[in-house]
């Protein structure tokens, strides 16, 4: 028995598949829900993962050692040329170490920042952090569950991703380094800038490994307190530092509350908002810091 789906060419089924009816009977039925169940198919696969491909196709597309595929096999015709940045960031007073190193067993901040030409309706990301033979490095902790990461896990492979379409380029997820002799770690990242028209078309993929050896922090080099935050009421920040730096201020849900350059001393941010908002502070030889305050209203 056969039966032809109206562009898709002739396919042959089985006779057990079906009773045996005459053919004028079985035609309409059989089309009708061969075709739905072909324009299902078809719907899912064009879908793009909004929610992350570890969680919803169980997949590592992070370009680790041996993972599949990147996000680049499918998502691709856009405009919008994406740029990718990954950092570690300690927390305040979690001493300092040179760029592209980590401090053994301290806690530090994945920062990873995507940025493109136009205006895509949002960003997905999907990370590990491996040592060279593709083992979990460290820990990830998902310290906040109302933001716009989540963690999953596929084949034993720690990974944070996007669990939605995320307005804001910017990711942060805090990771425990290994203990010291483990050696240099990598952070592998594939992003997407998305038109959010729900398929794979029209987007732009763009990824990287980024690597950080094993730092040593000595007595000399920490410093208890470079940062000091002070929520002064009414949507404003008092940021007191000892030093010139880079300072970034974010909500919860990733929107840029602030971006410039604080002299030492002490500066009040006006940032008509209350809540939870994320402080990062950049020096000029990449030492980063981040933390935390409650915005008093």
């Amino acid at each position: 028995m056969t039966f032809v789906i109206q562009g898709a060419g002739t396919t042959s089924c089985p006779l057990g598949w079906f009773r045996l009816q005459d053919l004028n009977t079985m035609r309409r039925p059989t089309l009708s829900i061969l075709t739905v169940s072909l324009l299902v198919a078809i719907t899912l696969f064009l879908m793009s993962n909004s929610s992350g491909v570890a969680h919803q196709q169980n997949k590592d597309r992070t370009g680790a050692p041996g993972s599949d595929n990147t996000c680049q096999q499918c998502h691709a015709g856009g405009n919008y040329n994406p740029d990718i940045q990954v950092y570690l960031a300690l927390p305040l007073g979690g001493g300092t170490v040179g760029d592209s190193q980590y401090v053994p067993e301290a806690v530090h901040t994945v920062v990873v920042e995507v940025s493109s030409n136009g205006t895509p309706a949002g960003y997905g990301v999907h990370g590990a952090v491996v040592f060279a033979d593709g083992s979990d490095a460290g820990e990830l902790i998902d310290q906040e569950p109302n933001d716009c990461i989540w963690l999953d896990e596929v084949d034993g492979r720690s990974i944070f991703e996007q669990n939605d379409l995320c307005s804001s380029g910017s990711f942060e997820v805090q990771w425990v380094a290994p203990p010291a002799g483990s050696g240099p770690v990598s952070i592998y990242v594939a992003a997407i800038a998305a038109n959010g028209n729900s398929t794979s078309s029209g987007d732009n993929f763009i990824g990287g490994q980024f690597d950080f050896d094993e730092g040593v922090v000595t007595v000399e080099e920490v410093d208890p307190e470079p940062y000091a935050l002070i929520s002064a009421g009414e949507g404003r920040l008092d940021v007191v530092s000892e030093q010139a730096a880079q300072c970034a201020v974010f909500s919860l849900d990733g929107r840029v509350l602030f971006e410039g350059h604080l002299e030492a001393g002490r500066a009040t941010l006006g940032l008509d908002h209350t809540g939870f908002v994320v402080v990062r502070m950049t020096q000029s030889d990449g030492t980063a810091w981040t933390d935390r305050i409650w915005m008093n209203p």
